[in-house]
């Protein structure tokens, strides 16, 4: 087997209005992945005449015989661990600026074992207008303790694909996506690899973007309660479990406060889109999960966010996120 140092997968379904922009983000790198491998699902549009007619850097194109979903191709990218030193998945309408792995890289080479080092992401929409930050840029470098990181990711802390990059150290990935989770399964996969991680890295600086849009997966998947709200309970409790130090009852009831402010954000942006009843569907469904103490206190900060972000400062809103 060949070796690389640096292999890019981008898994993809349909995805010919984007995946121009986010091959030339990877052709403009400072430091050039080794190879840069597509993964097709299925696509019936245009995607494979984009890929193939490309040519700032060499695409290796392959095609799934069958469509296994978006974490399915994700687990297709897993499958190149062993012949890499890094692995990014790449999504095929998101972005990374040039100095994307010569940054990540550089945190990372001391590590002689798995590793992992993400970074913020600017949201930016179809037409790549910013939306808004991850996190605070102030360019500083975290190296981050397991259970550390594990107790932010119990927390729905936010990590990117784009901004998310794995030292497998040419090993076989330690753990696969899960299947059952269609819009959360990375949220439980960054800290299942996490644990087994000599080193994490958190890098505050916006050196990928996140495109949000209305054929995102994401919006998709929107109608279903438990895909859209209560996969969100289950992905606190599996990672709150990875951690060594258990959950006492002021972190649990930070948990259902932090469970009620989110699923809170979805059931206001429903009832701005007009849809009440599912809106109050999950209204119903979370408050059975946190009781009335932490839902009413989530919704207080719910509104008291919304004064400030939208408000007083601004930030542009998507019309179909109803996520932020």
């Amino acid at each position: 087997m060949v070796k690389s140092k640096i292999i890019t997968v981008i898994p993809v379904y349909n995805g010919d209005k984007f995946i121009l922009q986010t091959l030339e983000s990877v052709a403009a790198q400072t430091l050039k992945p080794d190879r840069v491998i597509v993964i097709d699902n299925c696509s019936t549009d245009n995607t494979e005449k984009v890929v193939k007619e490309f040519t700032a850097i060499k695409c290796e194109w392959q095609r799934n015989p069958t469509n296994l979903g978006l974490f399915g191709n994700c687990n297709r990218a897993l499958e190149f661990c062993e012949a890499t030193d890094y692995l990014h998945i790449l999504h095929a309408d998101d972005l990374i600026v040039p100095e994307y792995y010569a940054t990540m890289l550089k945190q990372l080479e001391d590590c002689d074992g798995y590793g992992m080092g993400y970074c913020l992401d600017e949201r930016i929409d179809e037409n790549n207008r910013k939306l808004s930050v991850s996190g605070k840029t102030d360019g500083s470098v975290e190296v981050q303790a397991v259970d550390g990181y594990l107790q932010q990711k119990a927390e729905i802390g936010n990590q990117a694909f784009s901004g998310t990059l794995l030292k497998s150290h040419y090993q076989k990935a330690p753990c696969q996506f899960r299947m059952d989770m269609p819009i959360l399964a990375d949220m439980v996969y960054w800290p299942d690899w996490g644990r087994h991680c000599k080193k994490i890295v958190k890098v505050n600086l916006p050196l990928s973007k996140y495109r949000w849009h209305g054929d995102n997966t994401t919006t998709s998947y929107v109608p279903g309660i438990q895909t859209l709200v209560l996969d969100e309970w289950l992905v606190m409790q599996m990672v709150e479990g990875f951690r060594a130090q258990k959950a006492g009852f002021v972190r649990r009831f930070k948990l259902k406060g932090l469970f009620a402010v989110r699923s809170g954000i979805k059931a206001k942006r429903f009832r701005e889109q007009k849809k009440m009843d599912y809106s109050r569907e999950i209204v119903a469904a979370v408050k059975k999960i946190t009781g009335p103490l932490p839902w009413l206190l989530g919704q207080v900060v719910v509104e008291l966010r919304d004064l400030l972000v939208y408000r007083i400062l601004g930030r542009p809103k998507h019309p179909k996120n109803v996520y932020s």
